[in-house]
């Protein structure tokens, strides 16, 4: 079993372990662990838990129904971690069907609700990062269960993502939000240069001395996002922000390495 270096999080993974695998039994393939937590940078303050659940079938009405119960019931038992936890759960033949016939998946992620969403190519991201770092709490190897994908193609669906994130941005009326995006397009620039995934603030600081327009941005997220607070008069950089996105994001369409 996974260990980290903080007993709280190990107490929160083995009970999510224990809860999602009473909820799915036999129709649970594997359960993954991913992110900051495997990756680094994991802060038990502020960071997220990011799981994925494989199952041999789609969640239902009546196990969608439990899993917002059991969701609940982990949050009121474990406070300080309510929004804070993102967790997939997809079939098996929604993972390997994709890329031509999207299928679904139930998820719930820090400022969402459980919800079903299509499983499109658009969290290709995340299977990635599941294959290529992913720790397993139950089941085979991640690479077992979860298709091939190229770095080719993990790096063209950050250049999509990347380039819808000038109209994303408009939504990001708040200093938390702002500070996401701005270490989101850091990662976003960072992988499509070297064709791999790092943590936010490993692309952070590797962005900042090649930007030295937006260095005290940078420097204000990574505070903002890790040390938890700025200045009041400063929480707001909503058009500074906006204006990075759109630099960022058309570097990274026009950035052919890795």
């Amino acid at each position: 079993m996974f260990r980290s270096a903080a007993p709280e999080v190990d107490s929160l993974l083995q009970r999510l372990r224990r809860d999602i695998e009473r909820e799915f039994g036999s129709t649970l393939a594997g359960l993954y662990l991913y992110g900051s937590l495997v990756a680094g940078d994991f802060d038990p303050e502020r960071s997220d838990l990011d799981l994925l659940a494989v199952l041999t079938r789609d969640v239902d009405e009546t196990g969608f129904a439990a899993l917002g119960e059991m969701h609940d019931r982990l949050a009121a038992d474990f406070p300080a971690w309510r929004d804070r936890i993102e967790v997939d759960y997809i079939s098996r033949e929604a993972l390997a069907s994709f890329r031509t016939r999207p299928g679904t998946m139930v998820r719930i992620s820090p400022g969402e609700a459980l919800h079903q969403i299509a499983a499109t190519r658009h969290y290709l991201l995340n299977w990635y990062m599941v294959r290529s770092e992913g720790v397993a709490l139950l089941g085979p190897p991640p690479r077992k269960l979860l298709p091939d994908i190229s770095p080719a193609e993990f790096v063209e669906v950050v250049r999509e993502h990347s380039g819808a994130w000038p109209g994303w941005v408009l939504e990001m009326q708040h200093a938390g939000g702002q500070a996401y995006t701005v270490l989101t397009l850091c990662r976003a620039l960072y992988s499509v240069t070297h064709g791999e995934q790092v943590s936010k603030k490993q692309a952070a600081r590797w962005v900042r001395p090649l930007l030295h327009r937006w260095a005290g941005l940078i420097d204000w997220a990574l505070r903002l996002r890790y040390e938890g607070s700025v200045p009041a008069a400063d929480q707001d950089r909503f058009e500074e922000v906006v204006s990075f996105v759109n630099d960022v994001s058309a570097r990274t369409s026009a950035q052919r390495g890795g």
